[in-house]
């Protein structure tokens, strides 16, 4: 049970790490419109199929003690956007300090969010399917949540999104069991790579 207790506060979307601040693309996205309350839900579907995934299988591959370094370089091969790279390492940075802060354990430096959660969730005791699942939920909810700022959005109609994702966040956590999954969606990191475009700007990335 405790290690529940820990996993929840470690997935959970308020966690101050810095992850508010990012909307990995998704602000170019709402400017250029090509978001919006009425295909955000299967934006998000598809996200979780492509990203999601591959996202899934390096928290996976970091629970089962893979070597941290490696994994980082592999992590970063695979995102073409300089910005959702950097995003991804100064939350991870973020993460560790707040878990050797609030656990006493140290995590390896230098390394992307996914990695830290995945070595993070090992080193509590959580099982490896739910730190999965813990982490694509809480990615979802970032994601959402930054929607909300972004787009007429609703707190119901959020909710109602998030809940009706249950089905793609099994399946995205599925197809990470693989290892080797590839990924192809090139919107948010095109978004990304537009962002510092943008005249106003709510978030870093």
């Amino acid at each position: 049970m405790t290690g529940l207790l820990e996993l929840l506060q470690l997935a959970d979307s308020a966690l101050p790490v810095g992850a508010v601040a990012h909307s990995f693309g998704l602000e170019t996205l709402a400017e250029e419109q090509s978001i919006d309350p009425e295909n955000l839900a299967q934006f998000l579907h598809d996200h979780l199929a492509e990203a999601g995934a591959l996202d899934a299988a390096f928290v996976r591959r970091a629970w089962r003690a893979e070597d941290p370094a490696a994994l980082s370089r592999e992590y970063a091969a695979r995102r073409p956007s300089r910005e959702s790279r950097e995003a991804a390492y100064k939350i991870g940075r973020r993460f560790a300090e707040l878990f050797s802060a609030i656990s006493g354990e140290r995590l390896p430096a230098g390394i992307p969010y996914p990695i830290a959660f995945g070595i993070a969730g090992s080193r509590i005791g959580a099982p490896e399917e739910s730190v999965v699942f813990a982490y694509l939920q809480q990615s979802m909810t970032g994601l959402i949540s930054a929607c909300q700022r972004l787009l007429p959005l609703g707190q119901i109609a959020a909710s109602r999104i998030l809940w009706n994702l249950r089905p793609a966040i099994r399946e995205a956590a599925a197809r990470s069991e693989n290892m080797e999954v590839w990924c192809f969606q090139p919107l948010p990191e095109l978004g990304s790579m537009r962002h510092s475009s943008l005249e106003t700007r709510l978030f870093i990335s």
